[in-house]
């Protein structure tokens, strides 16, 4: 109470109830956007219900609809080399061996993940090894081996080492280097296939086949990528839902049985936009959005 010119006035307290009142209800309200957050994290991260992933090993005693045996390593003999520096033109394209109504509803190839930075660390040669990443992940699946990150990383130098002293580099490789690679490091059996449709690609995954396809990353619309994503990008295709292909994207450590939709998937498809990789040259993001769409399918 204070006196002033001989009037009584009463000082006002502060309103502390309402305050206190405030700041529970803010507490609470910032609890739930927490709460919300963290859930959405974790929805995020969730995979999709995909189908169980069959191993190599698994497939060849797997039947068809139709009661036949499933075609393993029918397409190319290992003998028919491809040439990297020819056109995709006069590549070998590829004959699916499995009938349409042999071609599975969904299907999901177990294919060891690990991704191109296996250690976390971007700086190169793991930034560019998406396409050594590729073909060391198919290598295991068709061995049937398992995939650690030291197993990878080293996977990656040794093969990275062999491409600078085979082609003089290692850096944006062309599906048809890709093709190459396969056949003569890995020993196995690769189509370069110009047939770019979702139903094509579920035959050859129907075929007991991976499919590793070159991309305009920046297309993808991958939200686990770096800023805007890579300009060229390669990944595995190892199984598809009625909407969705299935990939080991080793472009992220979250790229273990990765989602596209179809749609998505099929219009990045691009290969490198210059005779062979290498090239310091600029290459444009137009340049990769319009470049020549191709498959390379590896068998064992």
């Amino acid at each position: 109470m204070l006196i002033d010119d001989g009037l009584m006035i009463t000082e006002e307290k502060p309103k502390v109830n309402n305050i206190i009142v405030d700041n529970f209800f803010m507490k609470k309200i910032l609890a739930v956007i927490v709460i919300l957050g963290i859930a959405g994290i974790w929805y995020m991260n969730q995979s999709p219900d995909l189908p169980e992933a069959v191993p190599y090993s698994d497939v060849i005693a797997t039947p068809l609809k139709n009661g036949g045996s499933n075609p393993v390593n029918q397409e190319t003999s290992s003998d028919s080399q491809l040439d990297p520096s020819a056109p995709l033109s006069s590549a070998e394209t590829a004959d699916s061996s499995v009938a349409q109504d042999d071609v599975r509803g969904e299907y999901n190839l177990a294919v060891p993940f690990q991704s191109q930075a296996p250690h976390a660390d971007w700086s190169l040669p793991y930034q560019e090894a998406c396409e050594e990443a590729s073909l060391i992940m198919a290598d295991r699946f068709f061995s049937g081996d398992s995939l650690s990150a030291d197993q990878m990383d080293s996977a990656i130098k040794e093969l990275v080492a062999w491409e600078q002293n085979t082609f003089g580099y290692y850096e944006d490789t062309t599906a048809a280097e890709v093709a190459f690679i396969w056949q003569e490091y890995f020993k196995g059996s690769a189509v370069l296939d110009d047939d770019v449709s979702v139903e094509n690609i579920k035959r050859h995954i129907s075929s007991n086949k991976l499919v590793v396809v070159p991309a305009a990353g920046r297309m993808l619309g991958n939200p686990y990528f770096t800023g805007d994503g890579p300009l060229y990008h390669m990944l595995i295709i190892r199984g598809y839902t009625p909407t969705q292909f299935i990939t080991n994207d080793p472009g992220t450590k979250r790229g273990e049985e990765f989602v596209y939709t179809h749609a998505a998937l099929i219009n990045a498809i691009a290969d490198w936009p210059r005779p062979h990789g290498g090239f310091k040259d600029a290459v444009t993001e137009e340049e990769m959005r319009s470049s020549q769409k191709v498959l390379i399918v590896l068998d064992k």
